[in-house]
């Protein structure tokens, strides 16, 4: 840092500047000073704040209410909008029908027949229950898949553990 020539005082043969000789000021006004502006500012700052989050206390359900109206706008418009369309198609129909000679009745539709499905094969030994709970547990995901067969499998002790233990050790350790 560079000082100005005039402001450093040399003391021996040490180079001082002003601001390491300033020398606090104890005496009782200064610190009542101190003391009074340091309360006025605290306060003062936890009054702004105070106005700021009223402020936003009274502006946000405003806004808040501003947008709902405006969702509201968007649904009615979007209703109208459909209700517009299915009375045009519903005018087209019309004007179909009324154009085209009466047809022969058409007979209501039928679902076409559903193929049962076929039980699965079961391994002797596996009861009911097992296969209900395999069956409702493969049924409950969606991808369309049956059960064909159920049958134990030949599962090796490795070492003499439990093939769960197994199968959580291969799990665990698999590579990212």
């Amino acid at each position: 840092m560079f000082y100005n020539t005039n402001n450093i005082y040399k003391m021996g043969e040490c180079v001082v500047s002003p601001i390491l000789m300033l020398v606090a000021d104890r005496s009782g006004l200064f610190t009542t000073t101190v003391v009074i502006s340091g309360i006025t500012i605290v306060l003062g700052v936890l009054l702004l704040l105070i106005l700021v989050f009223q402020l936003f206390g009274a502006i946000m359900p405003k806004i808040d209410s501003a947008s709902k109206a405006r969702v509201a706008r968007r649904a009615e418009k979007k209703a109208l909008k459909k209700a517009k369309k299915e009375a045009q198609k519903a005018e087209a129909v019309s004007q179909i029908k009324s154009t085209n000679e009466p047809a022969m009745p058409t007979p209501p539709m039928q679902a076409p027949p559903v193929a049962a499905p076929k039980a699965p094969v079961v391994e002797q030994g596996i009861s009911q229950e097992v296969v209900a709970a395999i069956a409702a547990a493969v049924a409950m995901q969606d991808s369309g898949a049956v059960v064909r067969s159920v049958k134990r499998l030949n599962v090796v002790n490795v070492g003499g553990r439990n093939p769960w233990a197994n199968a959580a050790n291969v799990d665990n350790t698999r590579p990212f």
